[in-house]
């Protein structure tokens, strides 16, 4: 397969260099010599009056309406002014740029994959050899859709690296037992530890996101994709979880026919290991699990605006909901997962310590393995890690190449 168009074709990490060097949100990059074109869309979700930090909720399609939601915080720290600030009026999650990664030349897109990354990222650039090359793969276009409060939807602040210096020193003083904390995830950790709840309204928030963006195609008003263009999935981590809803959902049939791919993941939130010191420290981590997974029955029950999303009144919260605990709704999950298992494919590393292969077979094919779900547990001969399965160190360049490649030519085939 001829993947690039040069003299020479480019390795993992002089296209990871190439392409990082030539992709900005300022404006669109056209790269004739390699097939492709990248253009920047500005967005604007309106779904942020669901998040924390409003007078009042209001729900119109249920006509269901709670007052202003008082939460108590699990912790205060000293970069709490600049983290734990009023979610639903932060401008930079409101409105933001994605990428759209489009065959050089073609007219408007019929076939589109929508690509979604993993927890804590800041940037996209260990992505764009991966959406490239599922590109030229399935000759698809690609849209590189942050999820709320990632990427370039976060404030600045949040990625100054001598606050949030700060900020970890700041918990390591408070959690002498604490593990993985570092400034790389010091703004997530504290932003979860304080209201564990904004995991959830996060994840709900970007599912509203995907389906506006996905209406503004159908009434034909985006000037690179056809109104009629069918969507397939490729998720990375936690942005499983959100292409699961939306396969599950299927909401106004959007997606009857799509495809999804997930790469290092697939498993149910209470199935994660995710202590590390590029996701969240273990403080975090227990505070989620006490709220997601132990006590959030009782948080629904005194919430009645996340009890009124998480409800079958709002089914795209109810899929959330059976993707947060394996022993929760367990049935119903994989009942819908097994009327679209021929749409589902995953890979799987052996030495991910995040996302265990076994916890991805568990989830995708069930409890009894009767799901038939393809799962492939892979293993590359270097060390790597979930965080970084394409090391670019270049001792190893060439291992590396060769497994980017076989990796992403089978998740390319199957969305083909």
């Amino acid at each position: 397969m001829e993947l690039y168009s040069q003299r020479r074709s480019m390795i993992y990490h002089e296209l990871y260099d190439y392409l990082k060097n030539r992709i900005r949100f300022q404006s669109d990059s056209r790269m004739p010599e390699i097939g492709l074109e990248v253009y920047n869309f500005e967005f604007e979700s309106q779904s942020s009056g669901i998040l924390p930090g409003e007078a009042e909720y209001y729900c119109p399609i249920h006509d269901f309406r709670v007052p202003e939601q008082h939460y108590s915080n699990h912790y205060n720290c000293s970069g709490s002014s600049i983290l734990d600030v009023q979610d639903s009026h932060i401008p930079d999650n409101v409105r933001f740029h994605y990428h759209i990664f489009k065959p050089a030349q073609s007219g408007k897109s019929r076939n589109v994959i929508l690509f979604f990354h993993g927890f804590n990222e800041k940037n996209w650039d260990k992505y764009y050899p991966w959406a490239y090359h599922l590109m030229k793969t399935t000759g698809k276009t690609i849209i590189l859709f942050p999820l709320a409060f990632h990427m370039n939807r976060a404030p600045r602040e949040w990625s100054d690296r001598r606050l949030m210096n700060e900020v970890s020193k700041d918990r390591t003083r408070n959690f002498p037992d604490i593990i993985g904390s570092s400034l790389v995830n010091a703004a997530i950790s504290t932003r979860l530890h304080i209201k564990p709840q904004r995991f959830i309204w996060s994840g709900i928030q970007s599912y509203y996101d995907v389906i506006r963006l996905v209406d503004t195609i159908r009434n034909n008003t985006h000037p690179l994709i056809d109104s009629e263009a069918e969507f397939d999935f490729f998720a990375y981590s936690i942005g499983g979880l959100l292409a699961q809803t939306l396969m599950m959902t299927n909401q106004n049939y959007y997606f009857d026919r799509s495809r999804m791919v997930l790469f290092c993941s697939g498993a149910v939130f209470n199935r994660l290991s995710p202590v590390c010191r590029f996701i969240m420290d273990s403080e975090t981590e227990q505070a989620l699990y006490n709220y997601i997974v132990r006590y959030l029955e009782t948080h629904i029950r005194k919430d009645a605006w996340l009890g009124h999303f998480l409800s079958q009144t709002h089914i795209e919260g109810w899929n959330f909901l059976s993707l947060l605990n394996y022993n929760q709704l367990t049935q119903y999950r994989e009942e819908v997962f097994n009327r679209f298992s021929d749409r589902v494919y995953a890979v799987a590393l052996e030495k991910d310590s995040v996302i265990p292969t076994y916890e991805v077979v568990n989830t995708l094919q069930g409890r009894t393995r009767k799901i038939p779900i393809r799962v492939d547990c892979d293993d590359f001969p270097y060390d790597y890690k979930h965080e970084d399965p394409f090391p670019l160190k270049s001792s190893i360049q060439s291992e590396v190449d060769r497994c980017y490649r076989e990796t992403f030519d089978k998740l390319g085939h199957f969305l083909t």
